[in-house]
């Protein structure tokens, strides 16, 4: 059995601030999963470290799967996990923080009730029943929304003057309620487009894919992919998927 990753759509009244919940199934040990930076703070169920949320990366992370294990979790769209993680995103960046430590009983609650989930289905509505009560979105909501709308090809200057603040403003809010920049974020961002972009493109053709997704020249984008994802194009390209 391969390891198996599938994505569950979430609920309507979930879908303005969830991207998805998700569920990989490993049927052999994984040592190093790699996960790639995407903005998004998740909130994660593993049978060996119970439920934690996952702050926002600026680098790629990998993760160990023992064969046969299933994980779970909830993938919040950028800023948006906020409301419900209830704590600041300059606390979560590149950490891995115990949900008891930030949810109490209720985290430990929930733990328990995946723990004994019969399916991913079950384990992952269990998940989507404690996301309640979110908070209306503020103005990092609402800009981070407009560059990933945009593809990251934003100035931030522009970004700030319609958000009616300095750009100093924006960045202390963006780094208070994401762990992010405006900056890095939208580097974060152009670099989810160019994935998609890579899948599709031919072999060796960086310029064609760093004109598609706004970058200066073939060179900023190898080196911004490398510096997010740990390999070169040509590398991730050829890894087996």
């Amino acid at each position: 059995m391969s390891t198996q990753y599938t994505e569950h759509a979430a609920p309507e009244r979930l879908r303005p601030f969830v991207e998805c919940f998700w569920s990989i199934e490993s049927g052999e040990a994984l040592p190093e999963y790699p996960v790639l930076p995407d903005g998004c703070v998740d909130i994660v169920y593993s049978p060996r470290g119970g439920p934690q949320v996952v702050g926002a990366m600026t680098r790629v992370r990998k993760f160990m799967f023992q064969a046969g294990e299933r994980q779970v979790g909830v993938r919040f769209r950028p800023a948006m996990a906020l409301g419900f993680v209830r704590a600041p995103g300059i606390e979560t960046t590149d950490r891995i923080l115990l949900l008891d430590d930030v949810w109490g009983a209720q985290g430990r609650r929930l733990g328990a009730q995946i723990a004994e989930a019969k399916s991913a289905e079950q384990a992952i509505a269990l998940l989507e029943a404690e996301l309640v009560d979110a908070s209306a979105p503020g103005v990092v909501q609402k800009v981070s929304a407009h560059i990933v709308d945009q593809s990251g090809q934003v100035r931030i200057d522009d970004l700030a003057f319609d958000a009616g603040m300095s750009a100093r403003q924006l960045r202390r809010l963006f780094l208070d309620q994401m762990g992010l920049t405006p900056k890095h974020f939208c580097r974060v961002i152009r670099f989810r487009r160019s994935l998609s972009h890579l899948r599709g493109a031919k072999r060796g053709d960086w310029a064609g894919v760093a004109l598609e997704c706004g970058y200066y020249d073939q060179a900023h984008f190898i080196n911004d992919f490398r510096e997010f994802s740990g390999y070169t194009p040509g590398e991730f390209q050829a890894l087996p998927r």
